[in-house]
Protein backbone atom coordinates (compact mmCIF):
# COMPACT_ATOMS: atom_id res chain seq x y z
CA UNK A 1 0.00 0.00 0.00
CA UNK A 2 1.21 3.54 -0.73
CA UNK A 3 0.95 6.32 1.05
CA UNK A 4 0.79 10.37 -0.65
CA UNK A 5 4.01 12.21 1.41
CA UNK A 6 2.94 15.30 0.46
CA UNK A 7 4.67 18.66 2.55
CA UNK A 8 7.89 17.79 3.89
CA UNK A 9 7.39 19.75 7.23
CA UNK A 10 4.87 19.49 10.17
CA UNK A 11 5.87 23.32 10.86
CA UNK A 12 7.47 24.57 8.00
CA UNK A 13 7.92 27.95 9.61
CA UNK A 14 9.76 26.92 12.78
CA UNK A 15 11.50 24.06 11.06
CA UNK A 16 12.98 26.49 8.41
CA UNK A 17 13.64 29.90 10.34
CA UNK A 18 16.63 32.01 9.73
CA UNK A 19 18.99 31.20 11.99
CA UNK A 20 19.42 34.74 13.26
CA UNK A 21 15.35 34.34 14.19
CA UNK A 22 16.69 31.08 16.14
CA UNK A 23 19.09 32.85 17.84
CA UNK A 24 17.38 35.44 18.96
CA UNK A 25 13.90 32.96 20.35
CA UNK A 26 16.53 30.90 21.92
CA UNK A 27 18.53 34.14 24.12
CA UNK A 28 14.71 35.26 25.06
CA UNK A 29 14.09 32.02 26.29
CA UNK A 30 17.62 31.24 27.77
CA UNK A 31 17.02 34.42 30.00
CA UNK A 32 13.52 32.94 31.01
CA UNK A 33 14.86 29.86 31.82
CA UNK A 34 17.74 30.71 33.70
CA UNK A 35 16.43 33.17 36.08
CA UNK A 36 13.17 30.68 36.70
CA UNK A 37 16.46 27.94 37.73
CA UNK A 38 18.01 30.47 39.79
CA UNK A 39 15.13 31.69 41.57
CA UNK A 40 13.50 28.01 42.32
CA UNK A 41 16.38 25.52 41.98
CA UNK A 42 18.30 24.64 44.94
CA UNK A 43 20.58 23.19 42.80
CA UNK A 44 21.40 25.89 40.56
CA UNK A 45 21.41 28.45 43.27
CA UNK A 46 24.51 26.25 45.19
CA UNK A 47 26.39 25.37 41.71
CA UNK A 48 26.30 29.08 40.14
CA UNK A 49 27.34 30.81 43.67
CA UNK A 50 30.12 28.51 43.62
CA UNK A 51 31.24 29.47 40.09
CA UNK A 52 30.39 32.82 40.81
CA UNK A 53 27.83 33.71 38.25
CA UNK A 54 24.24 35.42 38.53
CA UNK A 55 21.76 35.33 35.56
CA UNK A 56 22.75 38.94 35.50
CA UNK A 57 25.83 38.33 34.07
CA UNK A 58 23.83 35.80 31.46
CA UNK A 59 22.68 37.92 28.77
CA UNK A 60 23.75 36.42 25.98
CA UNK A 61 23.87 33.31 24.45
CA UNK A 62 27.32 33.41 24.38
CA UNK A 63 27.69 34.61 27.90
CA UNK A 64 25.19 30.97 28.66
CA UNK A 65 28.52 29.14 27.20
CA UNK A 66 31.37 31.16 28.64
CA UNK A 67 30.57 32.12 32.19
CA UNK A 68 27.30 29.13 33.02
CA UNK A 69 28.79 26.41 34.57
CA UNK A 70 27.73 23.00 33.34
CA UNK A 71 27.32 19.94 35.36
CA UNK A 72 26.66 16.08 34.49
CA UNK A 73 24.32 13.33 36.43
CA UNK A 74 26.79 12.77 38.92
CA UNK A 75 26.49 16.05 40.30
CA UNK A 76 22.74 15.51 40.67
CA UNK A 77 23.20 11.95 41.74
CA UNK A 78 25.47 13.40 44.92
CA UNK A 79 22.11 15.17 45.64
CA UNK A 80 19.95 13.05 46.09
CA UNK A 81 17.98 12.45 49.27
CA UNK A 82 15.33 10.28 50.02
CA UNK A 83 13.58 13.81 50.74
CA UNK A 84 14.23 15.14 47.43
CA UNK A 85 14.81 12.68 45.32
CA UNK A 86 15.68 15.18 42.44
CA UNK A 87 18.68 16.13 43.75
CA UNK A 88 17.82 20.14 44.18
CA UNK A 89 16.49 20.67 40.58
CA UNK A 90 12.78 20.13 40.93
CA UNK A 91 11.57 23.71 40.58
CA UNK A 92 8.15 24.43 40.90
CA UNK A 93 5.55 22.67 43.58
CA UNK A 94 4.53 18.73 43.09
CA UNK A 95 1.51 19.68 42.64
CA UNK A 96 2.24 21.25 39.49
CA UNK A 97 3.41 17.90 37.74
CA UNK A 98 1.19 15.54 35.73
CA UNK A 99 4.12 12.85 35.49
CA UNK A 100 7.58 11.89 36.96
CA UNK A 101 9.63 9.51 35.31
CA UNK A 102 12.84 7.24 36.11
CA UNK A 103 15.98 7.11 34.11
CA UNK A 104 17.07 3.24 32.49
CA UNK A 105 19.94 3.49 34.97
CA UNK A 106 22.65 3.17 32.23
CA UNK A 107 25.05 4.86 33.90
CA UNK A 108 25.02 4.84 37.09
CA UNK A 109 21.99 5.12 39.98
CA UNK A 110 18.75 5.98 38.33
CA UNK A 111 17.92 9.83 38.05
CA UNK A 112 14.11 11.69 37.73
CA UNK A 113 12.66 13.56 35.51
CA UNK A 114 8.74 14.86 35.66
CA UNK A 115 6.52 16.81 33.06
CA UNK A 116 3.95 19.28 33.69
CA UNK A 117 1.19 19.80 31.52
CA UNK A 118 3.19 22.57 29.06
CA UNK A 119 5.85 20.58 29.13
CA UNK A 120 4.72 17.65 28.07
CA UNK A 121 2.60 19.39 25.29
CA UNK A 122 6.22 21.06 24.11
CA UNK A 123 7.73 17.26 23.66
CA UNK A 124 4.65 16.52 21.82
CA UNK A 125 4.95 19.21 19.67
CA UNK A 126 8.97 18.24 19.22
CA UNK A 127 7.90 14.69 18.59
CA UNK A 128 4.97 15.27 16.21
CA UNK A 129 7.96 17.20 13.69
CA UNK A 130 9.79 14.13 13.99
CA UNK A 131 7.26 11.56 13.69
CA UNK A 132 6.80 13.56 10.30
CA UNK A 133 10.05 13.73 9.21
CA UNK A 134 10.30 10.32 9.53
CA UNK A 135 7.37 9.69 6.85
CA UNK A 136 4.83 8.61 9.16
CA UNK A 137 1.54 9.95 7.72
CA UNK A 138 -2.09 9.72 7.71
CA UNK A 139 -3.80 6.33 7.86
CA UNK A 140 -0.85 4.38 8.61
CA UNK A 141 -0.41 1.31 11.07
CA UNK A 142 2.37 1.60 13.53
CA UNK A 143 4.11 -0.30 16.26
CA UNK A 144 5.24 2.03 19.12
CA UNK A 145 6.46 1.21 23.36
CA UNK A 146 3.23 2.17 25.22
CA UNK A 147 2.47 3.86 28.40
CA UNK A 148 4.67 6.01 30.59
CA UNK A 149 7.44 3.73 31.42
CA UNK A 150 9.70 6.18 30.42
CA UNK A 151 9.60 10.33 29.47
CA UNK A 152 9.85 9.64 25.70
CA UNK A 153 7.74 7.46 25.56
CA UNK A 154 4.60 9.23 26.42
CA UNK A 155 5.69 12.05 24.21
CA UNK A 156 5.92 9.54 21.20
CA UNK A 157 2.80 7.98 21.95
CA UNK A 158 0.81 11.34 21.83
CA UNK A 159 2.72 12.43 18.46
CA UNK A 160 2.34 9.77 16.57
CA UNK A 161 -1.48 9.27 17.60
CA UNK A 162 -2.00 12.83 16.71
CA UNK A 163 -0.82 12.17 12.78
CA UNK A 164 -2.52 8.57 12.43
CA UNK A 165 -5.04 7.12 15.59
CA UNK A 166 -4.14 3.54 13.73
CA UNK A 167 -1.80 2.40 15.95
CA UNK A 168 -0.90 -0.57 17.95
CA UNK A 169 0.87 -0.62 21.29
CA UNK A 170 3.39 -2.96 21.83
CA UNK A 171 4.65 -3.47 25.64
CA UNK A 172 7.74 -1.44 26.08
CA UNK A 173 9.54 -2.20 22.97
CA UNK A 174 12.43 -3.29 24.52
CA UNK A 175 14.71 -6.49 24.39
CA UNK A 176 12.47 -8.47 27.55
CA UNK A 177 9.28 -8.24 25.29
CA UNK A 178 10.87 -9.02 21.97
CA UNK A 179 8.43 -12.14 21.23
CA UNK A 180 5.24 -10.06 22.16
CA UNK A 181 6.55 -7.20 19.97
CA UNK A 182 7.19 -9.72 17.03
CA UNK A 183 3.43 -11.00 17.62
CA UNK A 184 2.16 -7.74 17.23
CA UNK A 185 3.95 -6.96 14.51
CA UNK A 186 2.91 -10.33 12.67
CA UNK A 187 -0.35 -9.68 13.37
CA UNK A 188 -0.86 -5.93 12.55
CA UNK A 189 1.10 -5.55 9.69
CA UNK A 190 2.38 -2.15 10.66
CA UNK A 191 3.66 0.65 7.76
CA UNK A 192 5.94 2.06 10.29
CA UNK A 193 7.45 0.78 13.25
CA UNK A 194 9.62 2.40 16.37
CA UNK A 195 12.30 0.58 17.71
CA UNK A 196 15.30 1.37 19.09
CA UNK A 197 18.80 -0.63 17.86
CA UNK A 198 18.81 -3.43 20.30
CA UNK A 199 15.07 -4.20 19.50
CA UNK A 200 15.39 -3.77 15.89
CA UNK A 201 18.28 -6.71 16.03
CA UNK A 202 16.22 -8.40 18.50
CA UNK A 203 13.13 -8.62 15.99
CA UNK A 204 15.42 -10.27 13.34
CA UNK A 205 17.24 -12.83 15.84
CA UNK A 206 13.51 -14.08 16.57
CA UNK A 207 12.92 -14.38 12.84
CA UNK A 208 15.78 -16.25 12.65
CA UNK A 209 14.34 -18.84 15.54
CA UNK A 210 11.04 -18.91 14.02
CA UNK A 211 12.69 -19.27 10.14
CA UNK A 212 10.73 -16.51 9.39
CA UNK A 213 12.48 -14.12 6.68
CA UNK A 214 12.41 -10.33 8.16
CA UNK A 215 11.09 -9.28 4.95
CA UNK A 216 8.21 -12.04 5.54
CA UNK A 217 8.04 -10.20 9.07
CA UNK A 218 7.92 -6.53 7.77
CA UNK A 219 5.14 -7.22 4.24
CA UNK A 220 3.80 -4.04 4.52
CA UNK A 221 6.65 -2.02 6.13
CA UNK A 222 7.59 1.08 4.68
CA UNK A 223 9.17 3.19 7.37
CA UNK A 224 11.03 2.70 10.87
CA UNK A 225 12.95 4.93 13.44
CA UNK A 226 15.23 3.22 14.74
CA UNK A 227 18.55 4.52 16.67
CA UNK A 228 18.13 5.43 20.70
CA UNK A 229 21.00 4.69 22.25
CA UNK A 230 23.53 3.91 19.42
CA UNK A 231 24.36 5.73 16.18
CA UNK A 232 23.11 4.13 13.60
CA UNK A 233 25.80 3.96 10.32
CA UNK A 234 25.37 3.87 6.60
CA UNK A 235 25.93 -0.01 6.79
CA UNK A 236 23.01 -0.35 9.15
CA UNK A 237 20.99 2.02 6.90
CA UNK A 238 21.89 -0.24 3.99
CA UNK A 239 21.19 -3.33 6.17
CA UNK A 240 18.06 -2.69 7.12
CA UNK A 241 16.79 -1.30 3.84
CA UNK A 242 17.61 -4.35 2.06
CA UNK A 243 16.72 -6.93 5.14
CA UNK A 244 13.67 -5.11 6.17
CA UNK A 245 12.32 -4.19 2.36
CA UNK A 246 11.74 -0.81 3.52
CA UNK A 247 11.92 2.42 1.96
CA UNK A 248 14.14 3.92 4.55
CA UNK A 249 15.37 4.02 8.13
CA UNK A 250 15.58 6.84 10.47
CA UNK A 251 18.30 7.47 13.26
CA UNK A 252 16.62 8.72 16.41
CA UNK A 253 18.16 10.12 19.70
CA UNK A 254 18.54 12.02 22.57
CA UNK A 255 19.39 12.43 26.30
CA UNK A 256 17.04 11.94 29.70
CA UNK A 257 19.13 14.89 31.82
CA UNK A 258 18.07 17.34 29.67
CA UNK A 259 14.91 15.63 28.49
CA UNK A 260 15.94 16.34 24.88
CA UNK A 261 14.84 14.56 21.74
CA UNK A 262 16.12 14.34 17.94
CA UNK A 263 16.17 12.25 14.65
CA UNK A 264 18.12 12.50 10.86
CA UNK A 265 15.81 13.26 8.32
CA UNK A 266 16.13 11.36 4.65
CA UNK A 267 19.18 13.19 3.81
CA UNK A 268 20.84 11.06 6.80
CA UNK A 269 23.55 13.61 7.85
CA UNK A 270 22.57 14.37 11.32
CA UNK A 271 20.46 14.24 13.89
CA UNK A 272 17.99 17.15 13.67
CA UNK A 273 18.21 19.50 17.06
CA UNK A 274 14.46 21.88 17.09
CA UNK A 275 16.71 24.72 18.30
CA UNK A 276 13.62 26.71 19.75
CA UNK A 277 13.51 24.06 22.43
CA UNK A 278 16.76 22.99 23.43
CA UNK A 279 20.55 24.98 22.80
CA UNK A 280 23.15 23.07 21.85
CA UNK A 281 26.62 23.69 22.80
CA UNK A 282 30.32 21.83 22.65
CA UNK A 283 32.98 21.21 25.39
CA UNK A 284 35.85 19.16 25.56
CA UNK A 285 35.38 16.08 28.39
CA UNK A 286 38.52 16.27 29.67
CA UNK A 287 38.71 20.13 30.61
CA UNK A 288 34.81 20.81 30.01
CA UNK A 289 36.93 24.01 27.70
CA UNK A 290 34.04 25.24 25.14
CA UNK A 291 34.63 23.65 21.73
CA UNK A 292 34.19 25.77 18.10
CA UNK A 293 30.29 25.26 17.63
CA UNK A 294 31.58 24.20 13.71
CA UNK A 295 30.49 21.83 10.66
CA UNK A 296 32.91 18.22 11.89
CA UNK A 297 33.61 19.57 15.13
CA UNK A 298 33.42 17.11 17.68
CA UNK A 299 32.88 17.34 21.79
CA UNK A 300 30.97 16.92 24.65
CA UNK A 301 27.71 18.14 23.77
CA UNK A 302 26.22 20.01 26.62
CA UNK A 303 22.30 20.87 26.82
CA UNK A 304 20.32 23.61 27.63
CA UNK A 305 16.26 22.87 27.58
CA UNK A 306 14.60 25.82 26.81
CA UNK A 307 10.92 25.21 27.63
CA UNK A 308 11.56 22.92 30.99
CA UNK A 309 9.95 24.81 34.29
CA UNK A 310 9.80 21.56 35.68
CA UNK A 311 13.48 20.62 35.88
CA UNK A 312 15.16 22.72 34.29
CA UNK A 313 18.20 21.82 32.31
CA UNK A 314 20.93 24.81 32.04
CA UNK A 315 23.97 23.24 30.91
CA UNK A 316 23.73 19.90 31.14
CA UNK A 317 26.67 17.83 30.11
CA UNK A 318 25.39 14.75 27.66
CA UNK A 319 27.87 12.29 28.56
CA UNK A 320 27.97 11.68 24.95
CA UNK A 321 30.33 12.55 22.36
CA UNK A 322 29.12 14.33 19.35
CA UNK A 323 29.90 15.90 15.98
CA UNK A 324 28.02 19.36 14.88
CA UNK A 325 26.91 20.72 11.90
CA UNK A 326 25.13 23.75 12.33
CA UNK A 327 24.53 24.78 8.19
CA UNK A 328 20.90 23.90 6.69
CA UNK A 329 20.38 20.57 5.94
CA UNK A 330 19.56 19.18 2.53
CA UNK A 331 16.16 18.71 3.62
CA UNK A 332 15.43 22.37 3.95
CA UNK A 333 15.54 22.88 7.85
CA UNK A 334 17.67 24.82 9.42
CA UNK A 335 17.96 23.46 13.09
CA UNK A 336 21.10 22.25 13.86
CA UNK A 337 22.32 18.77 13.41
CA UNK A 338 24.64 16.75 15.03
CA UNK A 339 25.52 12.48 14.94
CA UNK A 340 26.57 11.44 18.54
CA UNK A 341 29.41 8.38 18.24
CA UNK A 342 29.84 7.11 21.33
CA UNK A 343 29.80 7.81 25.49
CA UNK A 344 32.45 9.87 27.05
CA UNK A 345 32.08 7.08 29.69
CA UNK A 346 32.85 4.44 26.97
CA UNK A 347 36.68 5.15 26.45
CA UNK A 348 38.35 2.24 27.41
CA UNK A 349 42.40 1.87 27.75
CA UNK A 350 43.70 -1.60 26.06
CA UNK A 351 47.47 -1.93 24.69
CA UNK A 352 47.55 1.85 26.02
CA UNK A 353 45.25 2.86 23.10
CA UNK A 354 41.57 5.10 23.85
CA UNK A 355 38.78 1.91 22.19
CA UNK A 356 35.30 2.90 22.41
CA UNK A 357 31.92 0.07 21.67
CA UNK A 358 31.23 1.97 18.52
CA UNK A 359 34.95 1.24 17.25
CA UNK A 360 34.19 -2.25 18.17
CA UNK A 361 30.88 -1.98 16.34
CA UNK A 362 32.43 -0.60 12.97
CA UNK A 363 34.55 -3.55 13.03
CA UNK A 364 31.89 -6.60 13.57
CA UNK A 365 29.82 -4.47 10.98
CA UNK A 366 32.99 -5.63 8.15
CA UNK A 367 31.26 -9.15 8.34
CA UNK A 368 27.60 -10.43 7.25
CA UNK A 369 27.48 -12.48 10.21
CA UNK A 370 28.38 -10.37 12.97
CA UNK A 371 26.16 -7.52 10.91
CA UNK A 372 23.90 -6.42 13.67
CA UNK A 373 26.70 -6.08 16.26
CA UNK A 374 25.13 -8.19 19.04
CA UNK A 375 27.70 -7.94 21.88
CA UNK A 376 29.03 -6.19 25.12
CA UNK A 377 32.84 -5.69 26.13
CA UNK A 378 34.41 -7.27 28.99
CA UNK A 379 35.88 -4.30 31.39
CA UNK A 380 38.17 -6.27 33.78
CA UNK A 381 40.98 -3.79 34.53
CA UNK A 382 41.18 -0.06 34.37
CA UNK A 383 43.83 -1.22 32.34
CA UNK A 384 43.96 -4.38 30.11
CA UNK A 385 45.87 -6.18 27.36
CA UNK A 386 43.50 -8.06 25.94
CA UNK A 387 40.06 -6.58 24.47
CA UNK A 388 37.81 -9.51 25.73
CA UNK A 389 34.25 -9.59 24.11
CA UNK A 390 31.25 -11.57 24.53
CA UNK A 391 29.14 -11.65 20.94
CA UNK A 392 26.40 -13.55 19.42
CA UNK A 393 26.29 -13.92 15.12
CA UNK A 394 23.78 -14.78 12.78
CA UNK A 395 23.67 -19.03 12.60
CA UNK A 396 21.64 -19.13 9.61
CA UNK A 397 24.83 -17.66 7.60
CA UNK A 398 27.39 -18.88 9.45
CA UNK A 399 29.30 -22.08 8.61
CA UNK A 400 32.28 -21.63 11.12
CA UNK A 401 31.82 -20.11 14.04
CA UNK A 402 35.39 -20.88 14.99
CA UNK A 403 37.04 -19.52 11.20
CA UNK A 404 34.46 -16.33 12.04
CA UNK A 405 35.77 -15.91 15.28
CA UNK A 406 39.69 -15.73 13.55
CA UNK A 407 38.18 -13.46 11.05
CA UNK A 408 36.30 -11.17 13.23
CA UNK A 409 39.27 -10.77 15.59
CA UNK A 410 41.96 -9.89 12.95
CA UNK A 411 39.60 -7.17 11.36
CA UNK A 412 39.70 -5.62 15.31
CA UNK A 413 43.60 -6.20 15.20
CA UNK A 414 43.64 -4.72 11.65
CA UNK A 415 41.37 -1.54 12.31
CA UNK A 416 41.95 -1.06 16.03
CA UNK A 417 45.74 -2.17 16.54
CA UNK A 418 44.82 -4.53 19.68
CA UNK A 419 44.10 -7.96 20.13
CA UNK A 420 40.44 -9.05 20.97
CA UNK A 421 39.44 -12.56 22.45
CA UNK A 422 35.48 -12.96 21.43
CA UNK A 423 33.68 -15.15 23.03
CA UNK A 424 30.12 -16.82 21.11
CA UNK A 425 27.35 -16.24 23.39
CA UNK A 426 23.16 -16.91 22.59
CA UNK A 427 21.63 -13.25 21.64
CA UNK A 428 19.57 -13.56 24.68
CA UNK A 429 22.21 -13.95 27.19
CA UNK A 430 23.80 -10.46 26.27
CA UNK A 431 23.07 -8.39 29.27
CA UNK A 432 20.53 -5.81 28.77
CA UNK A 433 19.37 -2.68 30.61
CA UNK A 434 16.07 -2.31 29.65
CA UNK A 435 15.98 -1.27 26.08
CA UNK A 436 19.19 -1.40 25.49
CA UNK A 437 22.43 -3.86 25.48
CA UNK A 438 24.88 -3.20 28.21
CA UNK A 439 27.82 -2.57 25.71
CA UNK A 440 30.67 -2.69 28.52
CA UNK A 441 30.11 -5.24 31.29
CA UNK A 442 32.06 -3.67 34.29
CA UNK A 443 33.75 -6.97 35.95
CA UNK A 444 35.71 -4.40 38.40
CA UNK A 445 32.85 -3.40 39.76
CA UNK A 446 31.38 -6.91 40.73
Amino acid sequence: MEFEVGREYWNPTVETMKREEIRELQTKKMRMIVSHAYSNSRFYRDLWKEAGVTPEDVKTLDDLVQKAPLFRKDDVRDRMTEDDPFGGLLSVPMSHLIACFASTGTTGTPTFYAYTRDQAENMTIAETRIAWMVKLRPGMRYVIPGGSWHWHSVALYSAWRRISPRFYVAGMVAPITIQQTFDAIMKFKPHHVFAVLDVAFGLNEEARKRGIEPSELFSDLLYARTGHGEPMTQVLFDFFKKEWGIKDAFDGGGIGEGMMVCCDCYAHSGQHVWEDLWHIDLVDPDTDESVAFETGERGEYVVTNLHSMSIPYVRCASEDYSEIYPETCECGRTHMRMRITSRTGWILDIQGKRITPYDVRLAMEEHPETREAAFTIDKYAKKMDVLKIRASYNKKITKDPEELKERVQNTIKERLGVDAEITWVDYSQLPVMMHKILRITDLTKA
